[in-house]
């Protein structure tokens, strides 16, 4: 039996998957400050309360930040959460509660998911894009490779423009496209509203969505053009839009790719906010 653990920056979710890799029990809480409480004290609070009746042998924990995934322990974090770095996942949770811990960035854990029993299963040469607050990516080849510094595939941070003064994320993120929607449309529009009014060819709505499915689109051409997947999974709330929003975004990268025989496939992911979970408890089965 397995223990799933995805810190966010707003809730930490929990999930306990059997041997049959079926979840039985779901928790979510408030993620704390990590000043007056810590997070790792409150994952462990509530990781020995279901312990009580859930006998689990293994926590995986995705998470926001960059992970050593062999010490198990955080060594760089955004503002997103404060007094992060340090945060050792074995040493501070794993051996009080006397089971083995593997952590790992969530992006990394989502495609992790996502190739185990989602919309890339069985499948190599894959890279996963995330919109959300941020853009994540991570790359599985065989297996996934971390980089030297355990920071393999943050697309987010590339493409930095000295004119607007803005990265790939804060052009392209889902918070991105929300920030313009309600300066530009309506500030009480939502994202979803605004597909909506996208797909009734409201042409102020088009012509917003197509700018940003060029921002889009050119980290992705980057990124297509250094690793040459086989295949794309997009992820995040966004994805939902599914085959409309996936075939906007492949139609204009195949426009920008100079690589005109590229045939790189696009699939939206499955597995929704499942997808770290079962990704951070996945290396566990594979190395059995």
């Amino acid at each position: 039996m397995y223990l799933g653990v995805d810190v966010g920056g707003t809730t930490i979710k929990f999930a306990v998957i059997n041997d049959e890799y079926k979840i039985v029990l779901h928790e979510v809480c408030k993620t704390p400050d990590n000043k007056t409480l810590r997070i790792v004290d409150e994952i462990y609070r509530i990781a020995k309360a279901i312990k009580e009746n859930f006998d689990f042998k293994y926590i995986g924990i995705s998470t926001s930040g960059v992970v050593d995934v062999n010490k198990v322990e955080i060594i760089s974090s955004g503002l997103n959460i404060l007094n992060y770095v340090g945060t050792n996942f074995q040493t501070e949770l794993g051996d009080k509660l006397g089971v083995k811990v593997y952590a790992d960035n969530d992006v990394n854990c989502a495609l992790l998911g996502e190739q185990w029993l989602g919309a890339a299963q069985g499948l190599s040469e894959v890279f996963c894009l995330t919109l959300g607050t941020g853009i994540g990516g991570a790359y599985y080849l065989n297996e996934l490779p971390q980089g030297s510094n355990f920071s393999a595939g943050e697309i987010g941070q590339a493409r930095y423009d000295f004119v607007t003064k803005t990265n790939y994320e804060q052009r392209a993120s889902t918070i991105a496209l929300e920030r313009r929607i309600r300066r530009e449309i309506d500030e009480n529009l939502s994202v979803k509203e605004f597909f909506e009014l996208c797909r009734a060819n409201d042409e102020k709505s088009l012509k917003l969505l197509d700018e940003w499915i060029f921002h889009l689109s050119e980290g992705i051409v980057d990124m297509l053009l250094i690793l040459d997947p086989k295949y794309v999974v997009i992820g995040g709330a966004i994805s939902r839009q599914g085959d409309y929003l996936l075939n906007l975004i492949e139609n204009k990268v195949r426009e920008l790719n100079p690589i005109k025989i590229n045939k790189t496939k696009f699939l939206v992911a499955k597995l929704g906010n499942e997808a770290a979970l079962y990704g951070a408890i996945s290396p566990f089965i594979k190395n059995k």
